[in-house]
């Protein structure tokens, strides 16, 4: 998927910059701060070390876009033009862990994440399983 960064050069956006927008858009909607998002991304091993230098890129240009009008639409279909459908799940499971771990499971965070799910195509069932094994990882047993 490609964004028009300036009318001579599109900007590509890899399966990593799609998921980085996922997470960037969580986090416009109050889900975690900017700090939380970081410490995330460094820690999780899916995401590549060039990861935060990507961030900063990403993250003015994403809420800008979502801060318009069907803004937060665009920025969806764009997110769901970068994911194939081995990477579907797996994309999902990381804006799920990152809600679980950050949020608080309220009506507009599950809202979102139902939202992002039929954005890129997948099922409700599976939408569950994911969103349940989430919420078991954030769980302290302490």
């Amino acid at each position: 998927m490609t964004i028009e960064k300036t009318a001579a050069k599109p900007m590509e956006l890899s399966l990593q910059d799609g998921a980085l927008a996922a997470l960037v858009l969580a986090r416009a909607m109050g889900v975690g701060n900017r700090d939380q998002l970081s410490q995330f991304i460094e820690q999780t091993p899916a995401l590549s070390p060039e990861a935060l230098d990507r961030l900063r890129f990403l993250d003015p240009l994403i809420c800008d876009m979502a801060a318009a009008t069907d803004g937060f639409d665009t920025v969806l279909d764009i997110i769901s033009a970068t994911v194939s459908a081995p990477t579907i799940a797996p994309i999902y499971s990381l804006l799920a862990d990152y809600i679980a771990l950050y949020g608080k499971a309220s009506p507009e965070e599950m809202r979102f994440l139902q939202r992002f799910g039929e954005a890129i195509g997948i099922d409700r069932l599976t939408r569950a399983a994911l969103d349940c094994a989430a919420q078991a990882r954030a769980t302290s047993l302490i």
